[in-house]
């Protein structure tokens, strides 16, 4: 038999950056929210770690920068490491202090914020946690939703005004309500490794480029404690269960001579190029990597989606206080879905190739020298960061 969990104004599904982000706004603004999620509680995901500068206002906005830097790492500088010649081509974010109150990233692993969050909500009186719940059903109305959920104790119900899906690239919530996921995998095999190298050692800044045809990776200092990440391609016909096996070549072309990187962890898995059909049916909104993935070439997917919260919060907030009618969420699905598509998408897309899918030495040496001018023109790399406003879309009605 089904027993109902409490109700509340707002459901958000997923505990992941996203989907608290997201609760911590509404609460902030007076809404009452249960946030459900899977797993029995926080524990690291294999999930983006940069937070760009661009999300930044937002993040102490809610209270929660000056705690992100301490527990995280500042990001100032970005760097490009030839691999055949070993250049180093570095961008300084500082060029953007005259801009913007913060010219840096943050690296942080998403459990990390998702402890944090969960630190200031505890006890809060608007917000409550299910965890071990997992969502199996959605039925919406003209007057509400229905969740359906798994729990350690059986089936439960709770009822909502709004639904909110931020539960991921393989979204229940999504599937539930027979949103298509349309877009393209891309060929190759991902694989994260996490290692105990310091690769400053290298000259590599703590967000870094691997340049080369065959070898290219995607290179982050994780945490202060010396954590990094180190992310390259393979083959996917190779067979997933030797991963392992091949790795030590893999650091071998990327590392001095003798140099025995402490493997801490690793996660192989498929990139994706996809969007929802749409953000919203009826009262059940979609955000994050639930409504777009993108490959995490530059971590554009990361910054969208939290960008996605800032703007979900501004908007369902006033519609639950009667302070605007539901057509601002329309505005809010219909702009982050364009943001994705016009922006986050194909700028991703392009560094993806360059980087991993070079098909000539030409196309190659020409991103390099790319990356050069902008190094050697302050006023040009500028302009270019800038562009990532693009990912914070029209402002609400």
């Amino acid at each position: 038999m089904e027993k109902p969990m409490s109700d509340a104004q707002v459901v958000v599904a997923g505990a992941g950056p996203v989907g608290l982000l997201t609760a911590l706004g509404l609460a902030r603004a007076g809404v009452d929210v249960t946030v459900i999620d899977a797993l029995p509680g926080t524990e690291p995901r294999p999930h983006d770690m940069v937070y760009d500068w661009v999300v930044l206002p937002g993040i102490e906005e809610l209270g929660l920068l000056r705690d992100m830097c301490r527990v995280g790492v500042m990001a100032r500088t970005r760097s490009f490491r030839v691999l055949d010649t070993g250049e180093q081509i570095v961008h300084d974010l500082d060029v953007l202090a005259d801009e913007v109150e913060h010219p840096f990233n943050v690296h942080m692993p998403p459990h990390l914020l998702t402890e944090l969050v969960t630190a200031r909500l505890a006890g809060h009186p608007r917000v409550g946690f299910a965890w071990d719940t997992r969502l199996t059903d959605v039925r919406k109305d003209a007057h509400g939703v229905t969740v359906t959920a798994e729990t350690p104790h059986g089936t439960r119900t709770l009822r909502a005004g709004w639904l909110v899906g931020a539960d991921g690239a393989h979204s229940q919530v999504r599937r539930s309500l027979g949103m298509g996921f349309p877009g393209m995998t891309w060929p190759k095999r991902f694989v994260a490794a996490d290692i105990r190298f310091d690769l400053a050692t290298l000259g590599s800044a703590p967000a870094s480029w691997q340049l080369d045809p065959d070898d290219g990776a995607v290179m982050g200092q994780v945490d202060p404690s010396g954590l990094w990440r180190f992310i390259y391609a393979e083959s996917r016909l190779l067979p997933e269960e030797t991963v392992a096996d091949r790795m030590p070549a893999v650091f071998k072309a990327a590392l001095p001579d003798g140099a025995d990187p402490l493997l801490e962890s690793w996660a192989a898995h498929r990139v994706h190029e996809r969007v929802a059909d749409r953000f919203r049916a009826g009262r059940v909104l979609l955000a994050g990597d639930a409504a777009h993935v993108t490959n995490p070439t530059l971590a554009l997917g990361m910054a969208c989606g939290v960008l996605d919260a800032f703007a979900l919060t501004r908007a369902l907030a006033a519609v639950v206080h009667g302070e605007a009618d539901d057509a601002r969420l329309d505005h809010y699905a219909q702009d982050r879905r364009r943001v994705f598509l016009e922006y986050a998408s194909p700028v991703s897309t392009k560094a993806l190739r360059f980087l991993f899918h070079t098909d000539s030495a030409t196309r190659f040496g020409s991103g390099v020298e790319r990356w050069r001018r902008l190094a050697a023109d302050p006023r040009l790399l500028r302009d270019r960061l800038l562009d990532h406003r693009r990912l914070r879309g029209s402002p609400l009605p």
